[in-house]
């Protein structure tokens, strides 16, 4: 029975001692595993603290370049802020300036329509003044050919006038000539006459010398070409003619043996009369 034990307790210490060995080489084998994963854990380590400390770096340069953005982005927030309100505050002043303009435009466009009503009254007005001027300066043309006409008509009147008291005076002269030699002949001027019936007017035929006109202008005088010599006397009313077409009357006022001045009646007047036209006692 000893034997059994002690032959159990052999097995046992030997089971036991294969256990431990295994054991043993189990916790060496272990050990060897561990030892490489921890050296791969201890790199892994390293590694994962530098990129600890490279993060941490980078970290620390992002944070200081965010700060910088952030110091920069307050900078310019503040001053965008500073222009927000300097903008609201110009815009109020815009504002306000708008307002002011829109109450000078509205003004304006009201003194516009003022000025256009009173501008479109003073055209009609002007227009109106216009048209009397026009009327007035019608008027006054009229007027003035009128007072030309007239002017012309008194002229032509004291020309006659003139012509008429010339030869009132040379008729006065004559009857004054006459009455002395009657006197002279021992006969009274005074005592009235049977007067001779005039003479037949015989025919006399002569041309127009020259043409001339008196002062005044108003009266045309004419120079013929036959005289006393010819028969024509002061007073004939001789008859100016060009080829087969009537001219004018003349009445003779003045006589010289071969020539005679003669006075043109306006009122009988159908042309101009010129050098070298027709003259005759009758027709």
């Amino acid at each position: 029975m000893n034997n059994v034990v002690g032959k159990m307790l052999i097995v046992m210490q030997l089971v036991f001692s294969i256990l431990f060995m295994c054991f043993a080489g189990a916790v060496y084998t272990f050990q060897g595993a561990w030892r490489t994963k921890a050296v791969a854990l201890q790199s892994q380590l390293d590694d994962t603290n530098k990129q600890v400390e490279d993060a941490n770096a980078a970290r620390d340069r992002d944070v200081k370049q965010l700060s910088a953005e952030r110091d920069a982005a307050t900078t310019e927030r503040d001053a965008i802020r500073a222009q927000l309100e300097q903008a609201q505050t110009q815009a109020q002043s815009k504002t306000e300036q708008l307002a002011a303009a829109s109450q000078e435009r509205d003004k304006a466009l009201a003194d516009g329509e003022i000025a256009t009503a009173e501008a479109a009254a003073r055209v009609a007005e002007t227009t109106a003044v216009v048209k009397e001027r026009e009327s007035l300066r019608k008027r006054i043309t009229e007027l003035i050919k009128e007072i030309q006409k007239t002017e012309d008509e008194l002229l032509d009147s004291k020309g006659k006038l003139a012509s008429a008291v010339e030869m009132e005076e040379q008729y006065l002269t004559k009857i004054g000539d006459l009455s002395d030699l009657l006197r002279a002949n021992g006969l009274d001027p005074e005592q009235q006459l049977a007067s001779a019936v005039p003479g037949k007017i015989e025919k006399v035929d002569g041309f127009v010398d020259a043409t001339t006109r008196n002062q005044a202008r108003t009266q045309e005088l004419i120079q013929i070409t036959v005289g006393s010599d010819d028969k024509i006397l002061e007073g004939m009313l001789l008859t100016v003619y060009r080829n087969d077409d009537y001219v004018c009357q003349a009445r003779v006022v003045k006589v010289y043996p071969d020539t005679a001045v003669c006075i043109v009646e306006e009122k009988t007047r159908n042309g101009i009369v010129q050098r070298g036209d027709n003259v005759t006692t009758k027709l």
